[in-house]
């Protein structure tokens, strides 16, 4: 039992260690450089510096000034950009790029419908032709949103858009790792709680968490690129992200509804309510043009709000109510605070400063939220592993016989009720009965008695359990079930070698009282009467068999008294 417990533990330390090394060497394909010469792309210029409006004042891609026409241009050296690529980021502008007055780009997307207006954040590699001297570089654009940090071109370089794309995905190439780890954690808990939930309550606790896993591992993925460049659809995934902002109270107060054991709260109903109508909101009025995400983005902002101050009020009454006993409920809890902490984070930081990246804190805290969840999981399923083990070997201990270790009458009738079900194939019974056990039991003792017992168990099992499964359903008696459709021919060997054993064990034990086992078989077909049938018959012919040995002894017994006379 410790043992299996300490081979558990093994195969577990060693699962997490190989896991751990596998994301290891993926991440190290993302972070190791190779360095080779040759590469005529080597050097990346920044291209964000000496842009100018039409008018010749001064432009910074980062602040554009909308009171301006919506042209910027630069003169583009040979050396720095010909027949390189241009490459930068842009969000909420559509634009078209000049080379001396000859258009070698344009990016007008179709947008509407449940896109919105915006397309957020797309990446650009445009190749710029070769030319020799200085030619004039002319961007012509419009903003779909004069909001200057949605509104900007960002990270301009000149050179080779593989190494650029490679720097984004090195760049934000461990947040998405995080984000997607925590989205397939996500996967794993809904499913369990789907399959393997065993009461509603557990299943809510498991499939909530799991949602909420996903939902936030989607929305916090917003800052890293990676699915635009998956999908090149940046207006997709934005609009994925705002209804996953838009979802996000459903979970989270299903998982508070848990915690605190409020399912009946009329608040929680109230905010669940609240989130179907902003979620109705603003599908209607974003696929009909009427406006878009960001601009009704205040409504899903209060929603969650409210959601939060819900969630408060959930914990403390509950712990005024003293719901929280269990330890793993405290460690959830614990885990479940410091994620809202960083949601609230985010919130604050959305309003109060210029970052483009609103989800760095709930990805800290969503982090820190799987962790402690993973370490209580795992924690829990070792418990419940030695709960098993402890229940398997209970429950082994309850079907084997403490004698002779063979399966014991309980056993036996489990199999049997098995069999009865079975509707095709055969199967054959033998029954055993050891001779003179009350003899050696009222002579010799019930010491004496136990070995004889045993010596009989195995020398049954030596000649009928490699075919099959052998029983002890009484003091002297054992049953023997052989199954297929070779059962009766393997049940014949078993006899011819069970009278061999024995005797050698006579030979080798030169027991007080001669071993002998009596046995009987009979043929039981599955689709014809009932095993029990079967098993009277086999018991008829066991005592038949019993009467012939009791003979031979006293046809024995006879010759040698008249010898010895």
């Amino acid at each position: 039992m410790k043992q299996d417990k300490i081979r558990e533990k093994v195969v577990i330390v060693l699962g997490v260690l190989t896991t751990a090394t596998l994301l290891a060497g993926v991440f190290c394909l993302f972070i190791l450089k190779m360095n080779f010469i040759g590469n005529e792309y080597a050097e990346t210029v920044d291209y964000d510096e000496g842009w100018s409006y039409s008018d010749g004042d001064e432009c910074d891609l980062l602040n554009l000034d909308f009171n301006k026409t919506g042209v910027i241009e630069k003169d583009a050296v040979s050396g720095e950009i010909g027949g390189n690529s241009l490459c930068f980021e842009t969000s909420n502008l559509v634009f078209d790029i000049y080379m001396d007055d000859e258009l070698i780009y344009d990016f007008n997307p179709d947008l509407g419908g449940l896109y919105g207006k915006y397309y957020g954040e797309y990446i650009h590699t445009v190749k710029i032709p070769s030319f020799n001297g200085i030619k004039s570089l002319k961007i012509e654009y419009t903003a779909l949103s004069t909001e200057g940090r949605w509104t900007q071109f960002r990270c301009m370089k000149a050179g080779n858009s593989w190494s650029y794309i490679k720097d984004i995905v090195e760049t934000y190439a461990p947040r998405f790792a995080i984000c997607f780890l925590i989205f397939m954690f996500g996967c794993v808990l809904v499913a369990f709680g789907i399959i393997f939930g065993k009461t509603s309550m557990g299943s809510i606790e498991t499939i909530s968490l799991g949602v909420l896993a996903m939902v936030l591992s989607v929305w916090t993925n917003s800052g890293t690129r990676i699915f635009t460049l998956i999908t090149g659809n940046s207006a997709a995934v934005r609009a994925v992200e705002h209804f996953t902002l838009v979802l996000l109270p459903m979970p989270a107060l299903s998982f508070t509804a848990y915690l605190t054991r409020s399912f009946k709260n009329v608040f929680i109903w109230t905010s669940a309510a609240l989130t179907c109508i902003n979620f109705a909101i603003n599908v209607i009025l974003v696929s009909s043009g009427v406006t878009d995400y960001h601009e009704i983005l205040i409504y899903t902002h209060v929603n969650i709000l409210i959601g939060f101050i819900i969630v408060i009020y959930l914990i403390i009454s509950a712990v005024k109510r003293k719901v929280y006993e269990s330890g793993g409920v405290l460690t959830m809890l614990s885990a479940f605070v410091v994620l809202m902490i960083g949601g609230l984070l985010d919130f604050i930081n959305y309003y109060m400063s210029n970052t483009i990246d609103t989800a760095r804190f709930t990805r800290i805290g969503l982090f820190i939220f799987v962790g402690i969840l993973g370490f209580h999981e795992v924690r829990e399923s070792i418990h419940v592993s030695e709960k098993s083990l402890d229940a398997d070997e209970k429950n082994r201990l309850a079907h084997i016989d403490g004698l002779t270790g063979l399966f014991n009458r309980l056993a036996f009738s489990e199999r049997e009720a098995e069999i009865a079900k079975k509707k095709n194939g055969m199967c054959v019974f033998i029954e055993f009965d050891v001779n003179n056990l009350k003899k050696v039991n009222d002579n010799y003792g019930h010491t004496e008695g136990d070995k004889h017992i045993i010596g009989a168990a195995n020398a049954i099992t030596q000649s009928f359990g490699q075919y099959g499964n052998i029983y002890r359903v009484g003091g002297d008696e054992f049953i023997g079930i052989i199954e297929g459709y070779d059962c009766e021919d393997m049940a014949k060997a078993g006899a011819e070698e069970l009278i061999k054993y024995y005797n050698d064990y006579n030979e080798k034990n030169n027991p007080p009282v001669k071993l002998e086992i009596a046995y009987g078989i009979a043929l039981y077909d599955y689709d014809k009467g009932d095993p029990e049938q079967a098993e009277r018959i086999a018991d008829d012919r066991m005592y038949e068999c019993k009467k012939r040995l009791k003979e031979a002894a006293g046809i024995s017994s006879s010759v040698n008294q008249t010898v010895q006379n």
